[in-house]
């Protein structure tokens, strides 16, 4: 029987496994740090997981915001959503008069 990849992870002792699609590096407006986003694909299931390197907490907020659900159903939604994730606070502290600090993005210590 040839090797094939899901084969090679049908594994007892392995869960959850999941494949890197790809990833992507941005800055947040005039925030200097550099965010990096990692889209997962399940292996032998369905939708795509994302990692994001930051979490954000704008003033008024009383923790950084982490996503409950950091999935969605395809590559293109799940990168839509970890980028709305970090850009909405961001959007919304700007309408509010907040002033831009590199402290509002607080790195993820599981990243």
């Amino acid at each position: 029987m040839p090797w094939t990849i899901e084969t090679a992870l049908e594994d007892k002792y392995l869960s959850q496994t999941r494949k890197l699609l790809s990833q992507y590096e941005f800055q947040l407006g005039t925030l200097t740090p550099r965010i990096t986003i990692r889209l997962y694909e399940s292996v032998g299931g369905k939708g795509v997981w994302w990692e994001q390197s930051h979490y954000i907490k704008t003033p008024g907020m009383g923790d950084e915001y982490c996503p409950s659900r950091p999935w969605g159903d395809d590559e293109a939604y799940a990168l839509h959503l970890a980028v709305t994730s970090l850009t909405s606070y961001y959007g919304n502290a700007l309408k509010q008069g907040a002033s831009p600090s590199d402290d509002w993005l607080i790195p993820n210590k599981h990243f």
